[in-house]
């Protein structure tokens, strides 16, 4: 399965990939999911991308572990509530484009000094 990846991205960084049997799964997540629900390149429990089961003597489930900043990626989109703007709302409401209500940014626009 790594050979695989670093095949198919074209990049020498491999996740780390955990290989589990049903019966292990409560190691990985607090509520273990169904087995049969899987699809390719699901996320699951927001730590784990689901890659293919491996048919052996059991079936082995393997995972890729998301790294930090995909972790962060995938719960700042969760956490994002869509905004919809009233009939006579436009561009002067207030809002900065692509930011929710109540967000808050880290820094503000500066202002053009008049000349």
């Amino acid at each position: 399965m790594a050979i695989r990846l670093a095949r198919q991205s074209g990049n020498d960084y491999v996740p780390e990939l955990e290989a589990v049997t049903v019966d292990e799964f409560s190691t990985l997540f607090e509520n273990p999911p169904r087995a049969t629900a899987f699809r390719t390149n699901e996320i699951i429990a927001n730590k784990f991308r689901f890659l293919a089961a491996v048919h052996s003597a059991e079936v082995f489930y393997i995972f890729a572990r998301l790294d930090p900043y995909e972790q962060a990626e995938l719960m700042q989109r969760q956490n994002r509530a869509p905004t919809t703007l009233s009939a006579g709302a436009g561009a002067g409401n207030g809002a900065a484009s692509g930011q929710g209500v109540g967000q808050t940014t880290a820094t503000r626009p500066r202002r053009a000094a008049p000349k």
